[in-house]
């Protein structure tokens, strides 16, 4: 069976919080179209690089992002340029724009798009009417997940990994996905603006909650991560380190096994068979986690915690993950060879498999690689203008070949 997405484009015109959606999109098989500037974008330019030597092909969050996506290079300063853009996104069925939006996207995005066109436009935004420049620390911030991450004695903590960008382009993706079913259903796509602090804030909706009034007619103050039942993250012997969380069915086996390991029996007995109690004295129970931790390594914590039915999960590093033996054998991670770099590079292939169809590993363009059959295909230009085009330094043409 063929992609799902197969004979459908989208016009990426989209940064960095939003370069995940039509990477998705690419790889259920559209044809991802990718608007960048002919000096190539932040994505192109920030580290880390392959082999540690900068440049716009080395970039590992360009690999990962652009992978499977066309590259169409234009001077963005140019106003042929956006006529371009114009022209291009008439013959696409979804247009991506940026978070971060200057007087040219804006003015672009109002040619399209709208009630009646065939063209769907996913507009991802701060909050509802706000173009304002927002980071991913402005978006987790507002949307309530920066609140939860930490301790109570400490000031809230910025989880790693962007995850405001990556929970708005998912966002974004199911909107394109919405616009795709809507042309399909003969219906206009329309417009869809996506709110980054509502993004994040379904990451977060499960914190209200109402059972701590029920219970103690009181709300609580700010426990951070103590509210998944105080700390969760120990070091073993051996210097790894393990996630071992108190689920409360389960701690009566861990209390069993802390008893076998160093003979004190006294969390196999009451009080401690209380959940209220164990609650009012996680310190105590966090103690004793970390001085069961200490005694073993982390791999065997882990096998004899999930022997008893304990949620004990390793804390992987790169190694660990390299070496994983789910992700390896649900060939994760796959190699793809760059022809811009002459080198082959293993990479992350989509957190998801078919029954139905199957999805090859796909490398990110060069750029400016597709510029000329995009024109020619797309818009209809014979090599004649093309050339007038690149000569004239509105369209950037492929780059040079870059050496790993």
């Amino acid at each position: 069976m063929s992609l799902p997405l197969l004979g459908t484009t989208v016009l990426d015109l989209g940064d960095e919080p939003v370069a995940l959606a039509s990477r998705l999109l690419a790889d259920l098989g559209a044809d991802v179209i990718r608007v960048e500037s002919v000096a190539g974008d932040w994505l192109r330019q920030r580290g880390p690089f392959v082999a540690d030597e900068p440049g716009i092909e080395r970039g590992l969050a360009h690999i990962l992002y652009n992978a499977g996506k066309r590259s169409l290079a234009v001077d963005f300063e140019r106003p042929e340029a956006w006529d371009l853009i114009r022209s291009l996104a008439s013959r696409c069925d979804v247009v991506i724009a940026p978070l971060k939006r200057n007087g040219s996207v804006e003015a672009f995005l109002k040619t399209v798009g709208g009630t009646g066109s065939p063209t769907g436009v996913v507009e991802p935004v701060f909050r509802r009417g706000s173009h304002a420049e927002a980071t991913d620390l402005i978006g987790i911030a507002a949307g309530g997940q920066l609140y939860l991450n930490g301790y109570s004695e400490e000031a809230p903590n910025h989880p790693a990994g962007n995850l405001a960008y990556k929970q708005l382009s998912l966002a974004c993706a199911l909107a394109a996905m919405s616009m795709v079913l809507e042309k399909a259903a003969a219906r206009s796509p329309g417009c869809v603006e996506v709110s980054m602090q509502e993004a994040v804030m379904w990451t977060t909706i499960q914190s209200a909650n109402e059972n701590y009034w029920h219970w103690h007619k009181m709300s609580p103050s700010r426990r951070g991560l103590e509210n998944v039942g105080g700390q969760t993250v120990f070091p073993a012997r051996d210097g790894k380190y393990v996630s071992l969380y108190h689920h409360p069915p389960a701690f009566p086996a861990f209390a069993r096994w802390y008893a076998e390991v160093t003979g004190d029996g006294r969390f196999t007995l009451p009080p401690w068979d209380d959940g209220f109690y164990r609650f009012e004295h996680a310190t105590e129970i966090s103690e004793i986690t970390a001085r069961l931790c200490a005694s073993m390594d982390r791999d065997a914590i882990v096998a004899e915690g999930q022997k008893r039915g304990i949620l004990a999960v390793p804390i992987q590093d790169v190694a660990d993950i390299a070496r994983d033996p789910h992700l390896r054998e649900r060939n994760f991670f796959q190699r793809i060879w760059l022809e811009q770099l002459g080198a082959e590079l293993e990479v992350m292939r989509a957190p998801f498999v078919s029954s139905a169809y199957s999805m090859e590993p796909k490398a990110p363009p060069a750029l400016g690689e597709h510029s000329r059959e995009v024109l020619r295909d797309l818009c209809g230009m014979n090599s004649q203008r093309i050339d007038a085009l690149v000569a004239g330094g509105v369209v950037g043409a492929l780059a040079q070949r870059v050496r790993a």
